[in-house]
């Protein structure tokens, strides 16, 4: 199991490494090639699993909508 699967729930649809419920998983080696990064062979289920999972978080991001009348958030507090 990677450090990823222990630390972060499974994003919407993912079923493990690779694989998806409901979308294709991205082509990760495309995009890597395309920015000239090299991803050794043994990373590359684990850098899928990753790359889904942040799909998924941006996608819950994306449908979160914020009304126009919201109030920025001028200084954080934690």
């Amino acid at each position: 199991m990677s450090s990823a699967e222990r630390v972060s729930p499974p994003a919407p649809g993912v079923t493990g490494a690779g694989g998806s419920e409901d979308r294709k998983v991205p082509p990760v080696a495309d995009m890597a090639r395309i920015i000239g990064l090299s991803i050794p062979e043994a990373c590359m289920p684990d850098v899928v699993a990753n790359t889904a999972l942040l799909h998924g978080y941006a996608d819950l991001l994306a449908g979160f909508a914020l009304p126009d009348d919201c109030e920025p958030a001028y200084e954080y507090q934690p």
